[in-house]
């Protein structure tokens, strides 16, 4: 029993002055568990949480648990009663157990399992193999993902991506923004209106950042974000996204009404054909879709606008790009097809953020992997009922440091 109590004071880093007072197996439902009984003995000293000073023992908050990592399969528990220390300079206070976080039902150790478990896998799922109500895991990933917002310090964001993600339905998003620089989430919030960008302002201040350090933003077109960066980011210069320039084309194209179309492959083969990159074709489907654009006036011309406006960003600086987007509009004002029209007015109103890549160089393409990191975390819980926990959940996992809270790697 003395080599068992030894081991287990070992395992659990036992400080003075605390000892294994007795080790108790249950067998619960069919559930074997052990419990450990931890004590502090009489006429110890005690160190207080405020200044560390050794003092006496006050009294003691009776029967605390805490659930610890299974040994062997059987569920561990450990028992105490915590003393609070009776110090001169800030009388009575409840000490820390060693063990755990203050006001936590896990050890560390299981804290730090648990967050590992769910980097990868649905709560729900940790909860039932861990024979845990899933409330209380959640209660632990917002409190870790609380703790990794109030440790940020962005004090060297200088260059900031932003775009909305759909929560649930048509009508809830999350706005996230990212470093561009370092490619880590720095801030997500519900909803996709200016309020949210006033937000991130707020929350840099917060985190050592400012509205004055932040250089450039990528964001798309809506219009919304662009009149908000412009209110609360005066300094900032924008740069329109390229790979949202190249999906509203391609829409344009996806979208005009080309009447009959003598196709001589399926609608669903020419589609993929026109909207491919053509550097990556073969001849054989580069000769098709030509053939295509032969064979169908209007889709062709289509089919050119679109491509045409796609090659801005091979030209060589932005004196030419501007000369190139100032032809394309009169041609798609021409051509009076309603898409590319509507498309040729977007472009007029955002021609100097989309000139703005040729000096900064910056693009959405960081957001990329956050938004697939999301729909994975999405796909996998089936749907979240609450934003917090989607936004807590995106906090934890984009966290790039493979540490818990507590210093150690999980």
């Amino acid at each position: 029993m003395n080599d068992l109590r030894e081991f287990w004071e070992w395992a659990l880093k036992l400080e003075e002055p605390w000892k294994i007072s007795d080790i108790a197996y249950r067998d619960v439902e069919g559930e074997e568990e052990v419990h450990i009984y931890l004590d502090v003995p009489r006429r110890s000293l005690v160190k207080c949480p405020e200044c560390g000073m050794l003092c006496k023992v006050h009294d003691r908050m009776k029967d605390r648990t805490w659930r610890d990592v299974d040994m062997r399969g059987m569920r561990t528990f450990i028992h105490a009663d915590v003393p609070r220390s009776d110090c001169t300079e800030h009388g009575v206070r409840q000490t820390n157990a060693p063990w755990a976080r203050p006001g936590s039902g896990f050890t560390l150790l299981m804290e730090s399992m648990v967050l590992s478990m769910v980097r990868q896998m649905p709560v729900k799922t940790v909860g039932d193999l861990l024979h845990e109500y899933p409330g209380r895991i959640w209660t632990l990933v917002r409190v870790y993902s609380k703790k990794l917002v109030e440790g940020l310090d962005l004090s060297g964001v200088r260059r900031v991506a932003v775009d909305e993600k759909c929560f649930s339905g048509r009508d809830e998003f999350i706005t996230v923004f990212v470093d561009i620089d370092t490619g880590k989430i720095i801030f997500v919030a519900e909803g996709k209106d200016a309020a949210v960008v006033k937000e991130f302002r707020t929350f840099l201040r917060e985190h050592r950042g400012g509205s004055e350090n932040i250089t450039d933003f990528s964001c798309d077109f809506g219009k919304t974000f662009v009149h908000a960066i412009r209110k609360y980011f005066p300094n900032s210069r924008i740069t329109a996204d390229c790979f949202h320039l190249v999906k509203l084309a391609n829409e344009a194209l996806n979208d005009t009404k080309c009447g009959e179309l003598k196709l001589t492959v399926n609608r669903m083969r020419a589609k993929y054909l026109l909207l491919r990159n053509p550097a990556r074709m073969t001849e054989e489907d580069l000769a098709l879709k030509d053939k295509i654009c032969q064979d169908n006036e209007v889709l062709g011309i289509a089919y050119r606008l679109k491509e045409s406006l796609c090659s801005v960003y091979m030209m060589g600086d932005a004196y030419l790009a501007e000369e190139h987007l100032k032809g394309w509009m009169r041609w798609a004002r021409m051509a009076n097809m309603y898409h590319f029209v509507k498309l040729a007015g977007t472009v007029e109103k955002h021609i100097a953020h989309i000139l703005q890549w040729f000096t900064s160089r910056i693009t959405n393409a960081v957001m990329e992997g956050t938004n697939s990191m999301i729909s994975v975390i999405k796909s996998r819980a089936r749907g979240f009922r609450h934003v917090r926990s989607l936004i807590s959940m995106c906090y934890l996992v984009s966290a790039q440091e493979n540490t818990d809270m507590y210093g150690r790697g999980v």
